[in-house]
């Protein structure tokens, strides 16, 4: 299973000081973000956001993002900041948001574009998680999030809609599902770190569909699946599996075991009403 939860230091380091901005007060969160202090980074990024001149900065949205995501990685820290996983992909959501209002935040969007992969890895291993654990109401709110900031990425918006149907929210799942589908054809090409997501939904929406276990349900919003949406599935599940690397090919079962003896151990915060700012 992928990493959970971790940025390497010196990639972060690295980053800021190639595409560290002019800007003064930005300058002095870059510069504790290289240092380390996570907590006044995020701390500092936070007043700034408040003030006008900053609330569509995306260097703001930047520095909240990574600077959440480390505090998250940070054992000793997460007790104090419980909801900091769910701060960072907050703040990546308004990054992406104003990617390109105004014009110069696209080239920190352009820079950022690594950091919001590793993110996007960590928070689909959450989520894997809690489904794997039977979990499914939390497991979809955090790929809801992941479809936030990366609202192009089908294969968690058709893995979401699984989530959803799997938590009897069947009308958002079949709207998931539905979008992603009809974004999906031979020539897609998925994201690397969500590849594996892409074949597992692809799956698993055929095993729901075959199983006639929602079909009660799907009837209440029109939604009508039949084999050749399911041989279709699968059709695209073996086209896809070119994308994937031999290393993340475990089954099922490994990885279910994995996720179990994670979850254990594994806190996060409580599901809230989500708002969009």
């Amino acid at each position: 299973m992928k990493k959970l939860l971790i940025l390497s230091i010196l990639y972060l380091s690295v980053q800021l000081l190639i595409a560290q901005p002019e800007d003064k007060k930005l300058g002095k969160i870059t510069f504790l973000m290289v240092d380390g202090e996570y907590e006044d980074a995020a701390d500092k990024a936070e007043k700034l956001k408040e003030d006008s001149d900053y609330r569509k900065n995306a260097w703001v949205y930047y520095y909240l993002s990574q600077a959440y995501f480390e505090i998250a990685s940070t054992p000793e820290l997460q007790e104090d900041y419980p909801k900091a996983l769910k701060e960072s992909f907050k703040a990546a959501y308004k990054l992406t948001k104003y990617k390109d209002k105004p014009e110069e935040n696209l080239e920190v969007y352009e820079t950022a574009k690594e950091f919001l992969s590793i993110l996007k890895d960590s928070v689909i291993t959450v989520s894997e998680i809690y489904y794997d654990n039977e979990n499914y109401r939390k497991a979809t709110y955090y790929l809801k999030y992941v479809t936030r900031f990366s609202p192009d990425d089908y294969a968690v918006w058709l893995m979401k809609g699984v989530y959803e149907i799997k938590s009897r929210n069947i009308g958002e799942g079949v709207k998931s599902i539905l979008f992603a589908m009809e974004n999906l054809n031979a020539e897609y090409v998925p994201d690397p770190v969500s590849t594996p997501t892409l074949i597992d939904a692809l799956d698993e929406f055929a095993l729901i569909v075959k199983s006639g276990e929602y079909d009660q349900y799907f009837k209440a919003y029109k939604y009508n699946p039949t084999q050749k949406d399911v041989d279709d599935a699968l059709k695209l599940k073996e086209i896809f599996m070119k994308y994937m690397k031999q290393d993340e090919i475990i089954s099922k079962e490994d990885r279910k075991k994995e996720s179990e003896t994670i979850y254990k151990t594994f806190r996060s915060d409580d599901i809230e009403d989500d708002e969009d700012e």
